[in-house]
């Protein structure tokens, strides 16, 4: 996590929200094959602002909402795929927990194995661990 505001813009937050934001995380996996995995977070003071800023986001992406782990809706994307990765396929989504918004983005090449929950577990575990931190609990995460 950083409190740099340019990181802030540098993750594609938008201006508005990067003037407001308490700090922005990123945190990023791949297994250099055929998958690759980003969870973007950007944090503001209290939840008051954060509610206010996810309902002011870019609807244009998204696709499906479902309720995430702690109640608050999870908003559903597709992804578009950079040029030199146009026959992968992305997912991603959109979520707020607390003070904390978040950005997930999921993809793989065609043919790779990905359990049709994959995406859900990984918010799933996201949410409960910014849920943890906020509670003052000591947030474990895992890449299984």
């Amino acid at each position: 996590m950083t409190k740099e505001p340019s990181q802030c813009q540098d993750e594609e937050w938008p201006d508005g929200w990067c003037a407001r934001a308490g700090a922005v995380g990123l945190s990023a996996f791949t297994n250099l094959a055929d998958q690759e995995l980003g969870i973007h977070l950007v944090s503001f003071p209290d939840e008051q602002s954060a509610a206010q800023a996810f309902k002011t986001r870019d609807k244009s992406d998204d696709m499906g909402r479902y309720p995430g782990p702690a109640g608050e809706p999870v908003y559903t994307l597709d992804l578009v795929a950079p040029r030199d990765y146009l026959l992968w396929t992305g997912r991603g989504t959109t979520f707020r927990q607390g003070t904390v918004i978040g950005r997930i983005e999921y993809a793989w090449k065609p043919g790779t194995h990905v359990p049709a929950d994959r995406l859900s577990a990984v918010t799933r575990m996201v949410i409960q661990r910014i849920d943890e931190k906020e509670r003052g609990l000591n947030p474990t995460a895992s890449a299984h």
